[in-house]
């Protein structure tokens, strides 16, 4: 049987970590910013469904953030252990405000084509590709480790909250006050936040000191030197890591799978709904996106109210079940309501799923290592997004329906077939 320390650490109070002064500031900071992203989330593909009436442009539009982010995303593990979290995503947060300056000038002027929406996409990945891991390897130099299930909790649930009212207050002002608003306020909350980012300290040793030593894990013939000898050296040492860690392994392997068949026809779809199907425009949209951060807020809460969350592995497989239900249901909802209960649904899954593998990851990985592996998960979302982007923008001009239900059946074929994996259903 594959075990966890998750099961050996005694729960914390829920709000705990939110007494640390450099968490509360990493809180505060990051969902000030996470607010002004669902607008500009809600904007972005909006706008770019009008200037160009084409599913497979807004796959293109997403696949140019998606592909440099992805390629990125090992750069950015090594950059954030190398140097420190807090100063990469200060550096990388600053620089994506200034992209979003430049599209709000360009909507306010009306000058805003197709060409500029590809370049500042490209930009935001690559920063993007830096800021990820570091924003998920900073959180063990916080708080001690029997506060990391409350901390992601408090910050998947307030992200999901926020996702909830977000979106739906994103279309609420395209509609009453354009898209131009939208974009000046994700432009302010990225200035907002650099500031907090200013003032937080994080600390290498606490990192060291609550996490566990390479040399103590079974994979004692992974060695992280003191100093990477080169980047690429340093790209081994982290898919060395993981690919002798036959959990992690496993897990990384699925969760890529999953992405593949699971976020192009989300992002896309939602989108093409409230263009093609509902009434409302933009605010259906929004409520869409809406739908899916109060699914998700219910969903991230949960590890921390459970008396016992399940192994893993058989979360895995739940959640897996609730994605390829909800996608099929999704291809025949015929208004906005049901359409929204079903990404609810799915926001829901995989809430639950990230807030507890998150935890799993950072708990068993060493500090010193923890960026590269991090990015590594982000890679297994982010890197094959470009792919199910394409996929999806391909099949949403051809067929809406049929793309929701090949998604969601190919999802649940698959997990009829791991669910025969006695391994993963082990895995704590």
């Amino acid at each position: 049987m594959v075990k966890s320390k998750l099961s050996q650490v005694k729960r914390v109070s829920f709000w705990q970590p939110l007494t640390i002064r450099n968490f509360l500031l990493l809180f505060i900071g990051e969902n000030i910013s996470l607010l002004g992203d669902q607008f500009y989330l809600v904007a972005l593909p909006w706008l770019t469904i009008q200037l160009t009436n084409s599913g497979v442009s807004l796959g293109a539009v997403l696949m140019a953030a998606a592909i440099p982010r992805a390629a990125i995303l090992l750069l950015g593990g090594i950059a954030s252990d190398r140097i420190s979290p807090r100063l990469v995503m200060l550096v990388s947060n600053a620089l994506r405000g200034v992209v979003v300056i430049l599209l709000t000038i360009l909507v306010v002027l009306k000058l805003v084509e197709v060409w500029h929406l590809y370049i500042l996409s490209i930009a935001f990945g690559i920063l993007d590709g830096f800021f990820i891991p570091a924003s998920k390897a900073i959180v063990p130099s916080l708080v001690k480790e029997k506060m990391l299930i409350p901390a992601n909790t408090l910050n998947q649930g307030t992200n999901q909250l926020i996702l909830t009212l977000g979106p739906a207050l994103g279309g609420i002002l395209i509609a009453t006050f354009g898209l131009e608003s939208v974009f000046a306020i994700d432009a302010a909350t990225f200035v907002f936040t650099t500031i907090v980012l200013l003032f937080i300290k994080s600390s290498r040793e606490t990192d060291k000191a609550h996490a566990p030593s390479l040399q103590n894990t079974q994979f004692k013939h992974v060695k992280v030197q003191a100093k990477i000898s080169s980047l690429m050296a340093g790209i081994r040492e982290g898919i060395n890591y993981a690919w002798h860690n036959t959990a992690l392994r496993t897990m990384l392997l699925i969760v890529m799978f999953y992405n593949l068949i699971f976020i192009g026809p989300l992002q896309i779809g939602m989108t093409s709904l409230a263009h093609n199907r509902f009434p409302g425009g933009a605010i259906a949209l929004g409520i869409m996106n809406s739908a899916w951060g109060g699914g998700g807020l219910m969903g991230a809460l949960m590890p921390s109210f459970l008396p016992r969350v399940p192994g893993l592995g058989k979360l895995l497989l739940y959640v897996g079940i609730g994605q390829g239900t909800g996608l099929v249901l999704l291809g025949f909802a015929p208004n906005v309501t049901l359409a929204s209960l079903a990404i609810a649904i799915l926001g829901f899954c995989s809430c639950f799923f990230i807030v507890t593998e998150t935890a799993w990851i950072q708990k068993q990985t060493p500090p010193e290592i923890l960026g590269r592996v991090m990015s590594l998960r982000m890679l297994a979302s982010f890197g094959i997004s470009p792919f199910s982007f394409a996929l999806a923008g391909i099949l949403v001009d051809f067929n809406m329906t049929l793309m929701f239900i090949l998604a969601g059946l190919i999802i649940l074929i698959t997990i009829a077939y791991l669910a025969a994996n006695p391994f993963l259903r082990k895995i704590k």
